[in-house]
């Protein structure tokens, strides 16, 4: 699988110095994401809220459309970045990927463990604490990488790509996807509109751009999935 689980690299950029000081090891990565969140997760009775949304959000169509899209294979390496709960990973996972989920916050990957002892697929499922912009793998050792809801936390998308590069195995694919809740058509638009611009922006654009260099072959588009209006960002690494 690849999973690395000795001190890892600091990737260092203008934004990631400004938001993570003089942190030096991955630990502090993940506080510093725990502590990037919209102001509505924040806190204990944020906590307590997502707990109380278990229900909700085990399963979405969403993520099935994601893992869709990913196309994970039996005896694949996956990487679910910013898993959360689980959902995506538990369904690569039975497809016959061997996924490693990657989630900073604390209360999501308890959840994802205890999802993970309850599935018959468990054991190709390996849950770590982690950030896009220091993955816990090893270089060229992922095959299909997938994150949904996810870009607009990352605290340095730079620093992210350029980890996506170099975890991706030659002919390795990525799926990226961002529900955009400032499209009307969004059915939690009223609720949502504008959170995007309490974290990172997600421009596909600049992104596809960002990608590409880093030697990746990257494409993307507005679009519908699940029946809500996306951004998808998609990428593979030449061969």
């Amino acid at each position: 699988m690849g999973v690395f689980h000795g001190p890892m690299r600091l990737v260092a950029s203008d934004r990631s110095s400004h938001f993570f000081g003089r942190a030096s090891t991955w630990k502090a990565l993940v506080m510093v994401h725990e502590e990037y969140r919209h102001d509505h997760d924040k806190g204990w009775l944020a906590e307590l809220r997502w707990l109380s949304k278990v229900r909700t959000f085990w399963q979405t169509d969403l993520n099935r459309a994601i893992v869709d899209l990913a196309d994970p294979r039996p005896g694949e390496r996956g990487l679910d970045v910013g898993a959360g709960m689980g959902a995506a990973t538990v369904l690569a996972a039975k497809r016959g990927a061997h996924v490693v989920a990657v989630e900073p916050g604390g209360t999501m990957r308890l959840m994802c463990r205890i999802r993970r002892l309850g599935n018959r697929a468990r054991r190709r499922i390996v849950v770590e604490a982690g950030v896009a912009e220091d993955l816990p793998v090893a270089g060229g050792s992922t095959e299909v990488l997938w994150a949904g809801n996810a870009m607009h936390h990352w605290v340095d998308h730079a620093a992210a790509f350029a980890e996506f590069a170099r975890v991706l195995s030659p002919g390795g694919r990525l799926v990226l996807v961002d529900e955009d809740y400032d499209d009307p058509e969004h059915p939690d638009h009223a609720e949502f509109a504008g959170h995007e611009a309490e974290m990172t922006p997600v421009n596909v654009v600049a992104i596809v751009a960002a990608m590409q260099g880093q030697g990746l072959q990257a494409w993307g588009n507005h679009q519908r999935l699940a029946g809500v209006p996306v951004k998808v960002v998609r990428a593979t690494r030449p061969a």
